[in-house]
């Protein structure tokens, strides 16, 4: 690109005026600034983005002749009609916008007025958000300069350490809601009314059906070849139906206990920062999925789509007395009572009655997870038609041994603990 393109992001987004961007800026360091330039750093990893074109930018602007700058995660609505259309990104952008510029800030309000110890801090900051439903753009500040980076290995699992720090995250997420619940309801269920279900509703069913039809078919593929003539095989084919969609249905608007949940809590979603080879803190990403539903059911997808047999046998009971803690601990610290709130009891008939969400949106996930990025589904379509996601994800049986093994053992975990 000629040095004159990079005077303006209009090319990136027709949302990202040069007026935009100077807004943005001068509301980031907090006195006037004018764009004047940007960047390219870099993009992100072959399927790490499904619903978005995602870049790494840095975005220059002059305050009074001193020179301003920061460096941000672009994500971009897709150009391509068909994929945009098919993938229905409109929605997942408008939901994640409402849930930076509506929901963050109250939350963020209601810590700041606490003395907590440890507040949350586990997400990246906005610095712009654009929604229109053709040129939306959502630009999060680049947690890379604080050091914090991707899971490398996400085929393999995560071990026990990366598990402590992002329960750590999500259960200081979750206890901000609970004890704004508790404090203050009405504010909670304003802000909530700002998100709406983008995955699991009546209305999704006819764009879900093939695909969720595609992922059992490979759940029970997964299971049969490694426990031939099981129960777990026996318990996969019954789990394995058009009605599960609806106990997923019914999962999401439970309201009991429910909180600002994040929604999509898979590796990707998670970011890491590292002393020597040791995980120290974690950020949450991605906020498409955001909704408001228990907390368990951010847990037990983590769990599945991020963890292995060989860990869960060693450290899952230990892993959910860890999230239950922090989460306790937190809420006290937010002034309210954790034994009131959500005890523990409390959480592990969540943890029993929910599982299965966990299991059956990791039939979703597990497949994509142990693909290897050279193998990642394309996101290159052509038209302008909404199409049916199945026409292209269609993933295949899982070849290796270890990847049906991953998958298998989700249902081998959930039917030992009785949870399907």
């Amino acid at each position: 690109m000629a040095a004159e393109d990079f005077k303006s992001l209009l090319q990136v987004s027709p949302a990202l005026t040069n007026e935009l961007l100077s807004e943005a800026l001068t509301e980031w360091f907090k006195e006037p600034v004018t764009f004047t330039h940007w960047e390219y750093v870099g993009d992100t990893g072959k399927g790490d983005s499904y619903l978005s074109e995602v870049i790494r930018i840095k975005i220059y602007g002059d305050a009074n002749g001193s020179s301003k700058h920061v460096q941000v995660v672009l994500k971009n609505i897709p150009k391509n009609v068909c994929r945009r259309l098919t993938y229905r990104s409109d929605e997942f952008f408008k939901n994640e916008i409402n849930f930076y510029l509506k929901v963050v800030p109250k939350l963020l309000e209601f810590q700041a007025t606490k003395n907590v110890a440890d507040p949350f801090k586990g997400f990246t900051k906005l610095f712009l958000a654009y929604s229109d439903g053709l040129n939306d753009v959502v630009c999060l500040e680049d947690a890379n300069i604080e050091g914090f980076g991707t899971h490398k290995l996400r085929q393999e699992g995560i071990d026990y350490e990366h598990c402590k720090v992002t329960m750590k995250s999500l259960a200081q997420f979750h206890a901000l809601s609970f004890a704004l619940r508790d404090q203050n309801p009405e504010l909670l269920n304003r802000i909530s009314d700002a998100l709406f279900e983008t995955y699991y509703d009546p209305r999704l069913w006819d764009w879900y059906e093939r695909f969720w039809k595609r992922v059992c078919g490979i759940a029970i593929d997964a299971v049969e070849k490694e426990f031939p003539n099981s129960v777990y095989l026996e318990k996969v084919k019954e789990f394995s139906v058009p009605e599960r969609y609806e106990d997923m249905i019914r999962a999401v608007r439970d309201k009991t206990n429910a909180v600002i949940s994040h929604g999509d809590s898979w590796t990707n979603n998670f970011l890491f920062k590292y002393e020597g080879d040791t995980p120290v803190g974690a950020k949450i990403i991605d906020f498409q999925l955001s909704r408001c539903a228990s907390p368990v059911l951010d847990i037990v997808f983590f769990i599945y789509a991020c963890t292995d047999q060989v860990l869960r046998e060693k450290y899952y009971d230990e892993l959910l007395k860890y999230y239950h803690e922090v989460l306790s601990t937190q809420i006290g610290g937010l002034g309210s009572d954790p034994l009131k709130v959500y005890p523990w009891e409390t959480f592990m008939a969540e943890v029993k009655k929910y599982s299965y969400f966990g299991l059956a949106f990791s039939f979703e996930s597990t497949p994509f997870i142990i693909l290897a990025p050279e193998d990642a589904v394309s996101m290159d379509m052509e038209g302008d038609k909404k199409k049916n996601i199945e026409d292209f994800w269609q993933i295949p049986p899982i070849r290796t041994k270890e990847g049906r093994l991953r998958e298998a053992n989700n249902i081998v975990h959930c039917v030992d603990r009785g949870y399907i």
